[in-house]
């Protein structure tokens, strides 16, 4: 929305993705740098109501794609508006991703507090998030850039090796998508996602300096 402020010279918008990212803050990511996946607002008020679960395992855990989307929106955030608590969010969001997938091989768990088992994987949240690192790793200073430039890097191996299809004649690159943590059928569970491989190629063209920036 401040791409369409710029666009279209009118501030209302970027007021609005403003405001938007702010509220995020403020409801959505926890002290520890984890995030819930959906607040409820009174629609009359706008006075906070609850915190549902959504699509991660319940209240009060972490689903991993909402996780990678913090990750990268703030970083996203402090790109339009260069303000440093955007990035500093950013960074907090991403070392809760970092200190949960180093303890996994570096593969997405569905949610980062779920119970042990059954283990179900989402690629896409790693794929999102090793954009997000990637994001953030252009906006810090030499000595800290590594820390976000590595932990991608071990996403896409790990990711790599585990979820992605080279077959020419298959329709998608990576395998492993997960749309929700509780799926009785089975059917939305590590299966091919279409934004999946979008991000993965994002990533791979920032890691290799070629990268096209339309955000």
């Amino acid at each position: 929305m401040i791409l369409c402020s710029k666009e279209a010279n009118d501030p209302r918008f970027a007021h609005i993705a403003k405001a938007h990212a702010r509220t995020a803050q403020q409801y959505i990511v926890r002290p520890d740098g984890s995030c819930n996946h959906m607040i409820d607002f009174d629609s009359a008020t706008g006075e906070f109501i609850n915190n549902p679960g959504g699509q991660g395992f319940g209240q009060g855990s972490c689903w991993s794609r909402g996780q990678s989307w913090a990750v990268y929106g703030f970083a996203l955030s402090y790109r339009h508006t260069g303000e440093e608590e955007f990035l500093n969010t950013a960074k907090r969001c991403a070392h809760y991703c970092i200190s949960s997938l180093a303890t996994n091989g570096w593969l997405p768990l569905v949610d980062y507090r779920a119970p042990a088992e059954p283990v179900k994987y989402d690629s896409t949240a790693g794929m999102i998030t090793a954009a997000g690192l990637l994001e953030i790793a252009s906006h810090v200073g030499e000595y800290e850039k590594p820390l976000y430039t590595r932990a991608a890097l071990n996403i896409l191996q790990a990711c790599d090796k585990k979820f992605c299809n080279w077959d020419p004649e298959q329709e998608s690159i990576v395998d492993g998508g997960t749309f929700f943590y509780h799926d009785p059928s089975g059917d939305n569970t590590e299966v091919p996602i279409i934004y999946g491989d979008y991000y993965f190629i994002e990533a791979v063209l920032r890691l290799l300096g070629k990268d096209l920036f339309i955000w």
